[in-house]
């Protein structure tokens, strides 16, 4: 998972335990929030679930891998120095030139080139089986060396078959979370707005801690907290907040606005020159320029000045 989306996992956790730890929210009157906190708990244990097959661990796999491979290179080289052998007693420069290949360079080929090479040298030994029976080549080593191929192949699709399963797993936690974001807004905020009169204190820390928190995220390129001129401890919600900046040869914007906390933040931007612009109706609109670096945000925390009527 991404820095970002386990701060939203992380928010989703700390929703879940707030509304376990205030189990007289859930009562008859709004019991429909209980409903949307248990599939809140669901989209958690999937996001959870899909996040474990995310994580592909080849602890192993690489050291299996190599030594499998060599045991196929020696044994394609023991029935090839056969093949050469006969091939020199034949005549046959052609068949000896083809097999001729050192176990320095067969343990260089790459793995679907080994695997086809495996199986020409099993072809071209079973043609002419009757003809290197004296030079110790039988048909058992040849299924033998078969089957050492084959178990090479079937480990080569274990790393395939997790990267699938990973990919399938990545995409569906970033449908998951949201799904469960959408939940949150559209249905548990809303439920929520119930308690903001007769329970100030509980909605205010529910409201604290729907907040994410991904200042620690190094995908991070502006970050901050605009507040009132005149009682800096005032925070600001629903500043407009609008980044100007250059992308190749051409001017663009991203925008954002500032949550109950104050916060804003922007993701993604382009080292360079960047213009910052913060608007609230009956606030001075300011301007800041900033320079934006990669990984690492750049802080620009404000104050603006209520207009006097």
């Amino acid at each position: 998972m991404k820095d970002y989306q386990k701060a939203e996992l992380k928010m989703m956790q700390e929703v879940v335990r707030f509304f376990d730890e205030n189990p007289n929210l859930e009562k008859t009157d709004n019991s429909i929030l209980k409903t949307h906190v248990t599939k809140l708990k669901d989209f958690i244990a999937q996001i959870e679930k899909n996040a474990i097959k995310q994580e592909f661990d080849n602890t192993g796999y690489t050291e299996n891998k190599k030594k499998a491979k060599q045991e196929l290179a020696n044994a394609d080289v023991n029935v090839t120095a056969s093949i050469c052998s006969y091939a020199t007693d034949s005549g046959k420069n052609e068949l000896y030139n083809e097999f001729n290949i050192s176990i320095s360079k067969v343990n260089r080929m790459s793995d679907a080139d080994l695997v086809n090479y495996t199986k020409t040298i099993v072809a071209t030994a079973t043609e002419n089986i009757k003809d290197l029976k004296p030079y110790n080549i039988t048909a058992e080593e040849l299924t033998s060396l078969t089957q050492l191929n084959e178990a090479y192949s079937e480990l080569l699709l274990i790393p395939a078959e997790e990267r699938k399963e990973k990919k399938v797993a990545t995409e569906n936690i970033k449908k998951l979370i949201s799904e469960a974001l959408q939940l949150l807004k559209r249905s548990l905020d809303n439920d929520m707005v119930h308690y903001k009169d007769t329970q100030p204190d509980l909605y205010a820390k529910y409201i604290n801690i729907r907040e994410i928190d991904d200042s620690q995220t190094t995908a991070l390129s502006i970050k901050g907290t605009v507040s009132d001129a005149h009682e800096p401890a005032h925070v600001l919600q629903h500043v407009r907040v609008t980044a100007k900046f250059k992308a190749g040869q051409d001017w663009k914007e991203m925008y954002a606005t500032t949550t109950a906390k104050g916060n804003y933040q922007f993701k993604g931007l382009p080292d360079g020159k960047c213009t910052v612009t913060f608007e609230l109706e009956y606030y001075d609109t300011i301007t800041k320029d900033i320079a934006v670096y990669s990984g690492k945000a750049t802080e620009l925390n404000i104050t603006i000045k209520r207009v006097i009527h």
